[in-house]
């Protein structure tokens, strides 16, 4: 008995603890590299993701396994490749057999006696019995507001309109909108519709989803405090920002006075590399500067806006990061922060995500495990995937059992970063050496007639469904500015990245089964969908996606008719 007493405190006192560690996973929206540790953009500020990185191992060469929103997320959280699950665009991942009938992170720690909580955005369309608690539901606003719908800022370009209320949106919150007789800022919820959002200044005002997002953390950590009885936890904090539209308090603003904005922008840099899946990028940059006399003045305002709110989103972090350190939990909780995907501000005349360039392919990724704080503050330059997550959480917290749900489900494609955790400069990786990246060609399903990247420590080969390529070394080229595809200088090293993508995709797994019982939000999702391909006009924010207050409002629209 003394033995085990003596045991535990020594445990205690080295830093971590011998009972399950928790696990609080914080996930940003389309953050690319402007993060101070990662020098994507010297002017970015973000202390308290800096700090994080400091207190732990940053991954310098992660990747998004798809550069959007939806199918990323539906991948990280099974940690199944696009290629395995064919799930490479927009479709709602709920319709997916491979990925339905295999398991999520939250169901997989619940198995495995944790506690799943989640807040704010984790995923796109929550499949039921993923968590044993539910937060703050996501709304990407404040929006502005027509009296009808919500629309396009009255002091944005008018031809950023056919972007949509989202991604047309790039003013302080102090900047109330006033669109035909309303004037004030609202909310959007998909699952709640439109409701005023109350603003007098930036001191007294409702606060946005991200706000509420950490007061329910906070709570709740508290009470778990309280509960000397309570299970380990699983704690997924999800951060809006910096996804559009770029309202923050004017404060952050004020951090990046236009003036000084900084672009690094190369003019024709698309000239020698194709549209990459572009379409909507290109669009919204055209949108935004193509009828202004002072194109570089309205890059730079964007650019105020996106660089406005990374640093709103890093004080969130910071909540986040100190309600845990001032817990009893903080010598047993591993934090692990990412983004989704990144995004493009320009570079390639794209400004928006969904290419396959490293703007928008790399994330930070950040690991803090108590066990190891003597290896607090190095990185890791080896490629690695948010298909790794899953398997590493899996790894550090002993979780056994299948993945799968049943025999229509996958194994994890992805590998734990536990060998990198413990050992950052030599860690026995057992995965491959490309991180690799799936676009959908809408070709067909196969994994070898997608658009795909492979990132290797130093270069970036990209090859689309047509046999287009490009490929980059990073070693001269960080800004991805000179397409080496045709030199004949790297066809030595083209022909290995050659191999390396394929050998992977090669690697894609097929279930013994395929079909699914189609569960009762999937269904209402794919009646959804046959109504999107017949009224397209239907989605009228143009992401691409139709929501089920954009279904309403059009169907209402249609029985008047």
């Amino acid at each position: 008995m003394k033995k085990i007493i003596v045991s535990a405190l020594l445990c205690t006192c080295l830093g971590f603890s011998s009972e399950k560690p928790n696990i609080v996973m914080i996930v940003l929206d389309d953050l690319n590299d402007f993060v101070g540790v990662m020098g994507g953009h010297p002017q970015a500020q973000t202390p308290n993701i800096d700090r994080l990185a400091r207190q732990g191992i940053l991954f310098k060469n992660a990747h998004s396994n798809a550069p959007v929103c939806s199918p990323s997320r539906a991948s990280f959280l099974t940690g199944i490749a696009p290629y395995s699950s064919k799930n490479y665009g927009f479709k709602n991942w709920l319709n997916n057999p491979v990925l339905m009938n295999s398991k999520t992170i939250p169901e997989y720690a619940r198995e495995n006696g944790y506690e799943a909580y989640q807040t704010g955005k984790i995923t796109h369309n929550l499949k039921k019995g993923m968590w044993t608690q539910k937060g703050i539901k996501n709304d990407y606003g404040p929006f502005p507001y027509n009296g009808k719908k919500t629309c396009i800022h009255p002091n944005a370009p008018k031809a950023m309109e056919v972007l949509g209320a989202i991604d047309s949106t790039f003013q302080p919150l102090t900047d109330i909108p006033t669109v035909n007789d309303y004037t004030g800022w609202v909310n959007h919820s998909w699952s709640q519709g439109i409701s005023p959002f109350r603003y007098i200044n930036d001191d007294d005002r409702d606060k946005m989803t991200d706000e509420k997002s950490l007061d329910f953390f906070r709570d709740k950590m508290k009470k778990l405090e309280k509960n000397n009885n309570a299970k380990p936890f699983f704690f997924a904090v999800g951060i809006v920002r910096p996804h559009t539209p770029l309202v923050v308090p004017q404060k952050y603003y004020d951090k990046f006075p236009i003036d000084s904005i900084e672009l690094n922008i190369k003019k024709g840099d698309k000239e020698d590399c194709k549209d990459g899946g572009g379409g909507r990028g290109r669009e919204a940059m055209d949108a935004l500067i193509g009828d202004s006399d002072k194109p570089e003045f309205m890059l730079k305002k964007y650019l105020q806006a996106y660089l406005a709110s990374v640093a709103f989103a890093d004080e969130i972090v910071g909540g986040v990061v100190d309600t845990i350190e001032q817990s009893r939990f903080n010598e047993n909780t591993i934090i692990i922060l990412f983004s989704d995907h990144g995004y493009q501000l320009g570079e390639k005349d794209s400004l928006w995500k969904y290419t396959l360039w490293e703007d928008t392919t790399r994330v930070p990724l950040i690991i803090k495990h108590p066990k190891y704080t003597q290896n607090a503050g190095k990185t890791v330059n080896h490629p690695v995937s948010l298909i790794d997550i899953f398997p590493t959480i899996k790894d550090a917290c002993k979780m056994t059992g299948d993945t799968k749900i049943n025999a229509n489900g996958v194994n994890l494609d992805g590998h734990s970063l536990m060998p990198f955790v413990a050992n950052p400069e030599n860690g026995k990786w057992t995965g491959p050496d490309i991180a690799l990246t799936t676009l959908d060609s809408y070709k067909s399903k196969r994994p070898r007639d997608q658009h795909v990247a492979a990132r290797s420590k130093d270069f970036r080969y990209i090859r689309y469904a047509d046999g287009g390529e490009e490929l980059y070394d990073h070693r001269k080229d960080p800004n991805e500015w000179n397409n080496q595809a045709t030199n004949p200088e790297y066809s030595e090293i083209k022909k290995q990245l050659q191999k390396q993508l394929n050998d992977l995709l090669s690697k894609a797994q097929n279930p013994k089964a395929i079909e699914t019982k189609k569960t009762p939000e999937a269904s209402a999702s794919n009646w959804k969908d046959a109504y999107f391909k017949k009224y397209p006009e239907a989605d009228t924010n143009k992401d691409g996606e139709l929501s089920w207050p954009e279904f309403h409002q059009h169907k209402k629209t249609v029985n008047k008719g």
